[in-house]
């Protein structure tokens, strides 16, 4: 019987229902009457508008835009790793003046922060003694020949022209001695060598003093001139070192963002940068043109940027550049229609001077390019 009755009741009642449950209508009573009314929920409104394209363009190219600077965002890193020893810009709203915070101008060549430099110091020590010892043997070698030198020089050779008048005069008597055989040949011998040595002894002793008055070899003062020069660029070059260690602004700019702090090591490769530095004086904005609407693009047209989610106040845009090269997006817009292997064209616009809203550095702006046949 529960098989015969109750199963098939059971299921006619979950067939009507589920069939109630699809009807956009309920059957109500209202005053005894039977009256139909919709179950269907309306709308929910977005949370937020979406973007509209102005009413003076009759045609439009959207794309997103992201605020940067001028000369665009600057990532501040180092050249050198090391131990960062002294930060001059921060963050924090309580840093004591007078380094810069946050927002604060700082102009080309300001210090931002500093590497721990110690051993290229001590380096640069020995090379400023190796340069001084350089220096000194290039003077010795061109102050030459030092006065003191000369007279010993000088009495060599009269002694030497002594030594062969004594030889010569030997020698005289030794041959008239020879001549007349009353001299053995080997004393005259050896009287006519003694004057052979005595006149070299002289010939060298002159030699030494014209060595000594003729000053340093050239090309020893070429090589001293060298080390010297060689010296004196491990100098400038451990100099060139150290200031380096000290990370200066490369252009006049604001203080965007600060990611570094004393005692933090300072590594040539980072995920963020140390200090972001922009031009803020005049913004400008980065539009990302899909691939898609490139047919429509038309590079000088003007431009419309709203905030994102509100469609007043109205930005007119001024047009910069484009930057011919087809890249992959980056940042999507969450469209449902939208390719994650869109690839954009960046066009560059510039903000009004006196902009009717205030907007930062990073911030996602909806752009409308017109895209309307040019009058």
């Amino acid at each position: 019987m529960f098989t015969r009755y109750v199963l098939p009741a059971l299921a006619l009642l979950g067939l009507a229902l589920a069939i109630r449950g699809a009807l956009p209508y309920d059957l109500r009573l209202e005053a005894g009457r039977p009256v139909l009314r919709s179950t269907a929920r309306p709308a929910s409104p977005p949370v937020a508008p979406p973007p509209a394209a102005p009413s003076r363009f009759a045609e439009v190219v959207h794309g997103l835009g992201l605020v940067e600077s001028r000369r665009e965002d600057i990532p501040i890193g180092t050249p050198a790793p090391g131990v960062v020893m002294e930060v001059f810009v921060d963050g924090r709203p309580d840093f004591d003046p007078p380094h810069k915070r946050v927002g604060d101008h700082v102009a080309k060549g300001d210090p931002l922060f500093r590497v721990d430099g110690r051993e290229l110091e001590a380096e640069l020590k020995v090379h400023e003694a190796a340069l001084v010892a350089a220096e000194a043997q290039l003077r010795r070698l061109e102050k030459m020949p030092r006065p003191e030198d000369v007279p010993p020089l000088l009495a060599a050779v009269e002694e030497a022209e002594a030594r062969l008048l004594d030889a010569d005069a030997a020698l005289a008597r030794s041959t008239r001695l020879h001549q007349r055989n009353m001299l053995a040949a080997s004393d005259y011998d050896r009287d006519r060598y003694a004057r052979a040595v005595a006149s070299a002894a002289l010939d060298r002793a002159r030699a030494d003093l014209d060595k000594l008055n003729a000053g340093a070899w050239e090309e020893d003062l070429a090589v001293q001139r060298a080390a010297v020069l060689q010296a004196r660029g491990q100098v400038e070059r451990t100099r060139l070192l150290i200031d380096r260690l000290v990370i200066r602004a490369p252009v006049d700019g604001e203080i965007l963002q600060v990611n570094v702090r004393p005692g933090q090591i300072a590594t040539l490769a980072w995920k963020e940068p140390m200090i972001v530095l922009g031009e803020v004086d005049r913004l400008h904005i980065r539009v990302d043109v899909d691939e898609s609407d490139l047919a429509r693009f038309r590079p000088g047209a003007p431009g419309v940027a709203t905030l994102q989610g509100r469609p007043e106040p109205e930005f007119p845009l001024q047009f910069v550049r484009v930057e011919p090269y087809v890249v992959p997006k980056r940042s999507l817009a969450g469209d449902n229609t939208e390719r994650v292997d869109t690839r954009v064209l960046r066009v560059i616009y510039a903000l009004p001077e006196a902009p009717p809203a205030k907007v930062y550095v990073g911030q996602r702006m909806d752009v409308f390019i017109d895209a309307g046949e040019p009058r």
